[in-house]
Formats: structure tokens, C-alpha cells, sequence
């Protein structure tokens, strides 16, 4: 590499930004160019740190070994930036493994350039800290910077319309910023026929060069890969820094030649199903998962743009999730909440919750309308009446029965990963005090376990452990979706603050007589006292309300529809609190889209659909 080439280099890294001229040219002189082909390893955790390495173009992942042998993603490491100064400024061994995960060419500079470098320049020292700090920090604090700029799209068979695809993908992420969609076509067209299948070393490189500089022009590039193990799909598997395995719904995985390339590549990789239009709702999603290995579906109708900007948002980190807290009859407001969003324009990429709300985003998931909501919860909650089937309270108040007829009704035999929008609920491990994260698996069976209010409904018996209602530890699972699909996060909060207030009278709580007495008696006025039930319902989830004002600091919006005047089993008034829930969304979008707050990962995905 030229002198010129090289300095020209060294200036896009950060950590030589800070050098005068004359340095910069002393560094030129130091630095050994590197090539590290995709899914090698630069240096292994424990190795000597004997080098500080400049990434050029590519991007590497840094891996950290734990005893189970296993691997934790610590982060990823792009152009411009360093990596290995940690081992370089302790003289310890390398505190993890950093691997290639597409083609990545780096600068390496040795230990002792590096000390002359600092010698000469403290300020490289100062900056090297604060990079380290801040690295250290978005560790301790589970931060996870979505920044993928090149996906690759490989049809799961000859019948996957993967042109199309592509091109809709394409189009999608062009809204969102700057796309350029590549096929082997493209390349040929760049430098001659049949050069993307080439393996000569010369060609390599000029082909090399071109795609980094399509990198630099453009955000997002997207490869079109094709079926079988070519060397075209080869190469677009190593320059990805996401992979989607893209098949078609309607017929079962099958054994293919992209397999053994696909499991050997630790790229981040996530299943597109395609469907037609007239799919009713997606089934057998399991065995896709299982088959590939992954754990991410993203279900697409193949002629609805939002599903591939839904796509778009959810590769980008530009995705919207929305909470539904727990709250028995006052869930309904969410319906509301729901519609408000919907004609506000907000898109819904991934939504889940607890206890109520976990049933409401169920059916949010499933693709109901406000109108079909209402009338599959009025049929449900207030037909089925899952709270009349009494028994001998030696577990619980109620044998469980309706509730399980009533998830029947509304859910009939689907799975989690069946839904068409990204789905969780949380729930409580009553036998080992932890949360649960339902994401895969029967949804009635999910749904069973996080409505168990403890002493109201049996708890759900699973492999010796004894789950209940998920409120009693996560209420308002805002961090739970932040977790599941990034981006911006709307928190729906039906929960009330204050609730079960008395007489302030009283100095002491009326005995069970004296409220029977008050009430059939037609010449003294009824004693209004909270029961058993709404007082074990208030006990549960004091936990979650308390802490409901730290989740309120870390979503993007927060909405708490009014509806403490409802009794938590209200359910006869299912139109009055989805109204309630509605006109106080309406109000509470429009404050967030006229104030200064519209700004950040909500405003961005609102943006995306322009």
C-alpha cells in the first residue's frame, strides 16, 4: 500500500485523530496492513496483547468466553475504530475473543510503535481512557447499539421470490436512510461477466475495494444472495452483518445445500417467512426455528409494504414495542390506547405484557382490530365470566376451568412464534422468585400461567416449578421489550397509583358482620369495604406499582389512561374504559408530537414510514 493510501487511512480512526501531521506520518511508517477473511479469529481470549489493531473496513465481534463454554457478545467493532488497547495499557492477556465476522481489513500496531506513539503524545492516552470508560459503561449497563449496515437475503429453496423480496426490503430501508441493493448481477455488470464468481486473489481485491466504498456512500447495503452454495452467496454471508434466511410459509423446512454454509456462520441470523396475502394467521413456525437454528421469526405478507417496513425497522433498531401493564377489568383501556396509536400512525413492531395486558397483545398480535377486540374480550370476560367457577378454597378461590375455556375462545391452538407481530409475556416463578419471558411455545399455555393471581386461580404446575400472574414481580414489562426487539418503547399503564381507599373514619376495618349486616339491612347505609379479593389483587402488584416510576424513565412515551373510578373486575363496563383509554391516548400523542419531546428512537420509526 502506498504511503499516501496509508495516511489517508489512518485519519478516518478516531484514535489518530488527535496527532499533528509529523506523527501522522510516523504511524504510517509503523503499521503492518492485515487481511482477515470473514469468521476468523483475530486473537483468542488469554492470548498475548502484543498489538493494537486499526479496523479499516469490515467489522469485528468481540466475544467473551464463559466456563460453560459458551460465548457472550460483548459488543462489535467497525471502521475507524481500535481494539486490543486494553491488553496493550495492563500487560495482561487478552481479557476476550475477537473474531472477523465479514471480510475486515486492519492496521496492526505493534506494542513498542504504540509506547512511542504515547510517548510523544499523552493525548492518545486520554482519548484511549475515555473510550474504555465508555465502553465499560455500556457494558455494566446491558446497552446494545443496534449498527448493522450490510444484510444479506438467501432464499430456503428454488420457490422463494427472493428478487422480489429483496427489492421491497430495499425500498423499505431506503425511508429509513440511504440503501443500495447489490446481486451477483449487479457485480458482473461492475466488472465484468462472471466475476462474482471468480476466486482469483487480483480481482478479489479491486472487488473488495468497490464494496467497501459502496460501505462508505452508502448506510445500508443489501445482498441478494441465491439458492445453493455458490461462491456469490458465499461472499454475500461473510460481508453481512445480519443474515435472513428467507422461505416460504406454505410448505415445511427441508434438508438444503445452504445449510452446512449457514450453521457454520456466527453472523446474527433471523427467519423471514413469506405468506400470501390471504393467510389468516402464520402456523408451524416452530419447526423453521428449530430446523436453522434460530431464535427471530419475521413473518411477511408478500404484497403489504408495512410488513417489509416492519422488517426495515426491526433490522435497523428503528422498531416501536409497546407494554401493556396488568390490571384486571381496567385492561381494557388498552384497547383504546391501541386504536389511538394506529390512527395516530404509530407503527407496532413487537408488543407484550402481563397479567391483562399479556392478553390484550395477544390479540394484538394476532391482527385484531379495535372492533374485533372488544367484541372477543365482551365474549370472552363478560360471556364466559372466567371468574364464576368457585370450588373449595384449599388452593384457590376458582378451579381455573372457564379461564382455560375463555383462552380457548379467543386463542385456539396457537403458538407464540405463530403470532404476526413479535410477542412476549411475563409471568412468575413462585417455586424460584424470578421472572418468566414467555417468547416461544403455546399461547394459551403462556396466557394460563401469567392471569394465575395467586389464591384466585390454581397456579400453573411446569417441570416441579409453580408459576403465577407475572404482575406479582413485573407489571409493566417496559424493559422486557426493550430487551426483545430494541428501538423505542411505549409503556401503557392501566395500574392505578392510588386505589382501595376507606372511610377516613374508620380506626379500625369493620368486621365481616357488620358489613353483611349493613347491606341487608334496608335502614342503615352499606358499608363500602374492599374484599378479599380486590385486597390480595392490591397486595400483588404494590411491588410493580411502586416501582412504575422508574419504568416511566425509561420508555419514550408513557401513557396512564384514567381509569381508577373502575373496580378492578369490572368487566360490564368494557366500552366505557376502552373510551376512556382512547380520548386520553388521543390527548397524550398529541402533547408527545407537539412538545420537544418528539425526538429520538420513537420519532425516528414514525419517520421511517413517511
Amino acid at each position: 500500500m502506498r504511503q499516501d493510501d496509508r495516511i489517508a487511512l489512518l485519519r478516518t480512526a478516531e484514535l489518530f485523530s488527535v496527532l499533528e501531521e509529523q506523527d501522522v506520518l510516523r504511524v504510517g511508517d509503523e503499521v503492518e496492513l492485515v487481511s482477515l477473511p470473514g469468521q476468523q479469529i483475530l486473537f483468542a481470549q488469554g492470548d498475548l496483547g502484543d498489538s493494537l489493531y486499526v479496523v479499516l473496513s469490515g467489522r469485528l465481534r468481540v466475544l467473551l468466553e464463559l466456563e460453560n463454554g459458551s460465548h457472550k457478545v460483548l459488543g462489535e467493532v467497525g471502521r475507524g475504530e481500535t481494539v486490543g488497547e486494553m491488553a496493550l495499557l495492563t500487560g495482561e492477556p487478552r481479557s476476550a475473543t475477537v473474531l472477523a465476522i465479514r471480510d475486515t481489513e486492519l492496521f496492526r500496531l505493534s506494542k513498542a510503535a504504540f509506547d512511542r506513539i504515547v510517548e510523544r503524545n499523552p493525548r492518545v492516552m486520554m482519548l484511549i481512557a475515555q473510550r474504555l470508560v465508555a465502553r465499560l459503561r455500556d457494558t455494566g449497563r446491558g446497552r446494545e447499539v443496534n449498527r448493522v449496515s450490510t444484510i444479506a437475503a438467501v432464499p430456503l429453496g428454488s420457490d422463494v421470490p427472493i428478487h422480489d423480496f429483496v427489492m421491497r426490503l430495499s425500498a423499505a430501508l431506503a425511508k429509513i436512510d440511504s440503501t443500495l441493493y447489490l446481486t451477483a448481477a449487479r457485480l458482473d455488470g461492475q466488472f465484468g461477466e462472471g466475476t462474482a464468481k471468480l476466486r482469483e486473489e487480483a480481482i478479489l481485491t479491486r472487488v473488495n475495494d468497490w464494496l467497501d466504498t459502496q460501505e462508505r456512500q452508502f448506510r445500508y447495503v443489501v445482498y441478494e444472495g441465491e439458492e445453493g452454495d455458490s461462491l456469490w452467496t458465499a461472499r454475500c454471508l461473510r460481508q453481512a452483518d445480519r443474515i435472513l434466511l428467507v422461505g416460504r410459509a406454505s410448505r415445511s423446512p427441508a434438508e438444503g445445500a445452504i445449510d452446512s454454509v449457514v450453521r457454520h456462520i456466527p453472523t446474527d441470523r433471523d427467519l423471514v417467512l413469506l405468506h400470501p396475502e390471504s393467510t389468516r394467521r402464520p402456523t408451524g413456525t416452530g419447526k423453521w426455528l428449530e430446523r436453522y437454528g434460530v431464535d427471530t421469526c419475521y413473518h411477511v405478507k408478500t404484497a403489504v409494504p408495512q410488513d417489509y417496513e416492519r422488517l426495515a425497522r426491526a433490522l435497523t433498531g428503528a422498531c416501536v414495542s409497546v407494554a401493556l401493564s396488568g390490571g384486571g377489568a381496567r385492561g381494557f383501556a388498552h384497547i383504546g390506547v391501541i386504536r389511538a396509536l394506529r390512527e395516530a400512525g404509530v407503527p407496532i413492531d413487537a408488543i407484550g405484557g402481563t397479567s391483562m395486558g399479556a392478553a390484550i397483545a395477544a390479540q394484538v398480535a394476532l391482527g385484531l382490530d379495535h372492533r374485533n377486540l372488544i367484541d372477543i374480550n365482551r365474549r370472552g370476560w363478560i360471556g364466559v365470566q372466567p371468574l364464576k367457577d368457585k370450588t373449595i378454597p384449599i388452593v384457590s378461590l376458582l378451579t381455573g376451568r372457564r379461564l382455560e375455556k375463555m383462552l380457548a375462545l379467543m386463542f385456539d391452538d396457537a403458538c407464540i412464534e405463530d403470532l404476526w407481530i413479535r410477542y412476549c409475556c411475563v409471568s412468575a416463578d413462585l417455586t424460584h422468585a424470578v421472572p418468566i419471558v414467555h417468547k416461544r411455545g403455546s399461547l394459551r399455555g403462556a396466557l394460563r400461567a401469567t392471569l394465575s393471581i395467586p389464591g384466585l386461580t390454581p397456579p400453573v404446575c411446569d417441570n416441579g416449578r409453580l408459576i403465577i400472574d407475572g404482575g406479582v414481580l413485573n407489571n409493566l414489562p417496559g424493559d422486557v421489550l426493550r430487551d426483545l426487539a430494541g428501538g423505542a418503547v411505549i409503556a401503557v399503564d392501566v395500574s392505578p397509583q392510588r386505589d382501595l381507599a376507606v372511610d377516613p373514619a374508620w380506626l379500625r376495618v369493620p368486621s365481616a358482620w357488620q358489613i353483611l349486616w349493613s347491606r341487608i339491612n334496608p335502614f342503615r347505609k352499606s358499608i363500602e369495604a374492599p374484599g378479599l379479593v380486590a385486597l390480595m389483587m392490591r397486595t400483588l402488584m404494590l411491588s410493580s406499582v411502586y416501582s412504575s416510576h422508574n419504568v416511566q424513565k425509561q420508555v419514550d412515551l408513557y401513557i396512564r389512561p384514567p381509569v381508577d373510578e373502575f373496580a378492578i373486575f369490572e368487566w360490564h363496563s368494557l366500552e366505557k374504559i376502552v373510551d376512556a383509554g382512547y380520548r386520553f391516548a388521543q390527548a397524550r400523542i398529541e402533547e408527545w408530537k407537539s412538545g420537544k419531546q418528539a425526538e429520538g428512537n420513537l420519532a425516528r420509526a414514525l419517520a421511517s414510514r413517511a
